[in-house]
């Protein structure tokens, strides 16, 4: 068995693994392996000369704690079915988190098919959203300002201004800019979605769907105000004589209840979507931005049995709004293993929580250590909403 980075010649029975293991359609495949694909970012494993499993490194930005990140999104995990079960899958995850190690990244994201397979890697949940499903008759009485207008390339600097305003409050979302937006025009035209825009004083907000049967399925709905948002409500009511329910995806701080008559009649929950990893401990906590008058140091334990660099006793100092990350002998205030410390590097949980979910006493920790750990982490609202 050999793990390598993909060739030219691979391409052909990488795309054999994506089409069984996932049942993506002809369009939408050759969407992915034209915009997305590149062979220097994917990992196969080479038996008796026969590419049997794969993976994808997708290139993203991510503004994680007021920080931009260069982070691999890892996709497309798969297995030709006559060889699973024989260890092909913790092999590739060894080496793609030794190379994302080794290329100085310090973060990476995954969106789990099941999260057993992957917080084993180190992969823990850090993102959630909120999902609408929506009785489409219950929008009836909201009106439209202004215009909708099917989107073009022309509106792709207006796009990133609502992004931008609409995400201004939430943390660990992608960056985008206008190469950006020319893929995901074409990954939803892929799909065969819908993109349009409202206008009223200016453009205002942008709507990403697509219909399945009887169901209006929204994975964008952002919004610079709320006469936005009732204009593109109200734009999904106009659909009723071909829909019966419209199921919407949004942040957990989204604002679309306020606009529903009966809010009884709505069924809202959170969907789980995101796993995170933290690839570099060291270099991650002396990215941040700490209080400059702050000046304190403790030891923390951290297990991670994946990458060696982040397993063991970590002396962190806090000097002068600089944080000084060394590996140190001797013992811990703290021990997380590197699934806790990841939620609380990516902001998902707070040092309280993270005490609470691995059964530590609050009381057994002394306060100077919970004290720097709060001026380290902080809780926040997370969103992400790319889906390769």
């Amino acid at each position: 068995m050999k793990i390598r980075y993909a060739k030219e010649k691979d391409t052909k029975t990488i795309k054999e693994i994506w089409k069984y293991c996932f049942n993506d359609t002809p369009v939408f495949m050759d969407y992915y392996f034209k915009h997305k694909y590149s062979r220097g970012n994917t990992v196969v494993v080479n038996e008796d000369d026969e590419i049997v499993s794969s993976l994808q490194l997708n290139q993203y930005k991510i503004n994680l704690n007021n920080k931009v990140y260069d982070t691999s999104y890892v996709v497309g995990v798969s297995t030709f079915p006559e060889v699973r079960g024989r260890g092909y899958m913790k092999h590739i995850m060894e080496f793609t988190l030794e190379e994302l190690y080794k290329k100085g990244q310090l973060v990476s994201i995954l969106m789990p098919i099941d999260y057993r397979l992957y917080r084993r890697y180190g992969y823990e949940h850090c993102y959630d959203q909120l999902e609408y499903n929506i009785d489409i008759n219950d929008l009836g009485k909201l009106k439209i300002s202004g215009r909708m207008h099917k989107v073009n390339d022309s509106h792709i600097g207006s796009l990133i201004d609502i992004h931008n305003e609409f995400l201004k409050n939430v943390n660990g979302n992608v960056l985008r800019d206008e190469e950006y937006y020319k893929v995901l025009f074409e990954e939803i035209k892929s799909e065969g979605g819908h993109i349009y825009i409202h206008e009223d004083k200016g453009y205002e907000g942008y709507i990403i769907y697509f219909l399945n049967g009887d169901n209006m399925f929204v994975r964008e709905l952002y919004y610079k105000n709320m006469n936005s948002l009732k204009s593109m409500m109200k734009f999904i009511y106009n659909h009723n004589t071909q829909l019966k329910t419209v199921t919407i995806t949004s942040p957990l701080d989204d604002k679309i209840r306020f606009t529903l008559e009966n809010p009884k009649t709505t069924d809202v929950k959170i969907k789980p979507f995101m796993m995170g990893r933290i690839i570099n401990l060291k270099g991650y906590l002396e990215s941040l931005d700490v209080p400059k008058e702050l000046n304190a140091s403790i030891n923390i334990c951290i297990e991670d049995n994946f990458i060696n660099e982040n397993d063991g006793v970590f002396k962190i100092e806090i000097r002068d709004g600089k944080v000084l990350v060394n590996k140190v002998e001797g013992k811990s205030d703290i021990s997380f293993n590197i699934n806790t410390f990841t939620q609380l590097a990516f902001s998902y949980i707070d040092i309280e929580e993270a005490l609470f979910l691995n059964n530590i006493c609050i009381d057994d920790i002394k306060q100077d250590v919970i004290d720097l750990l709060k001026s380290i982490f902080t809780k926040k609202v997370n969103y992400i909403n790319e889906y390769v």
